[in-house]
């Protein structure tokens, strides 16, 4: 039994609700169509384009609950549960996208499969995220002092306010016209703060690893120095390398 997985092939019937990855607005796709896979993620309460799941009466609730830090209405929940099946992800290919409940695994078309037998699998270096796994151990290059990013408190709230105020727009126009006011005041979302000196040679066992919106999605190591601490990967991937084994 085929699974949806990336770089593996769905079906997209005709009918179902696609959204686009930029600029654009859903519609139902206009046929049958293979595609191939190159993302899933997650279109839960946390996830980006959660809200392009609902309704227009339920967009500004959910974004008063959101902003608010206050639990999202249960009829939102309920009718996003019913939206998605139960199953909160969604696939993307080319620069679309659709939720997981609504396409079917399927056999790659049979110019991909011709295409796939001459070329030549090319061995890609890991990268130092993914040889950043539980267990192995990093030194920092040089003397540096670290940075890490946490959540600006008043940028949530202001971006309800700016959001409310341009009430009259489409979803869509109106997002675009937010964004645009938070950056020319200058309002970022994450803060930059200083967590403190290292020393050239100094190292660090990676613990554990976390998921998390303070490293912009991406893996967080939980390190050891004295005791546990997190910091995004982001922060210390220009001064650290691995320490070879032995």
């Amino acid at each position: 039994m085929l699974d949806i997985q990336v770089d593996g092939y769905i079906r997209v019937p005709k009918g179902t609700i696609v959204y686009p990855t930029g600029d654009g607005v859903e519609a139902p796709s206009m046929r049958d169509q293979v595609v191939r896979v190159t993302k899933i993620f997650d279109v839960d309460v946390k996830s980006d384009n959660f809200y392009l799941l609902l309704p227009d009466d339920m967009r500004l609730r959910y974004f008063e609950a959101s902003g608010g830090k206050r639990p999202i209405d249960q009829d939102i929940l309920e009718f996003t549960d019913r939206l998605t099946k139960g199953d909160y992800r969604a696939v993307e290919w080319s620069s679309k996208w659709a939720l997981i409940a609504d396409v079917q695994p399927a056999e790659a078309p049979a110019r991909a499969k011709t295409a796939r037998k001459t070329e030549r699998p090319e061995k890609k270096p890991l990268t130092k995220q993914q040889q950043m796994v539980i267990g192995s151990t990093w030194q920092f290059a040089h003397d540096v002092e670290l940075r890490y990013k946490v959540r600006n408190p008043a940028y949530a709230a202001m971006r309800d306010d700016i959001d409310n105020s341009l009430r009259q727009l489409p979803p869509h126009a109106r997002k675009q016209a937010v964004d645009a006011k938070l950056n020319e005041l200058g309002i970022m979302d994450h803060l930059e703060e200083a967590w403190g000196h290292v020393r050239a040679g100094e190292t660090f066992t990676v613990r554990g690893k976390l998921t998390s919106g303070l490293g912009g999605g991406q893996d967080v190591p939980m390190l050891f120095r004295g005791e546990k601490f997190t910091l995004p990967y982001a922060s210390l991937e220009p001064f650290v390398e691995l320490v070879a084994e032995r």
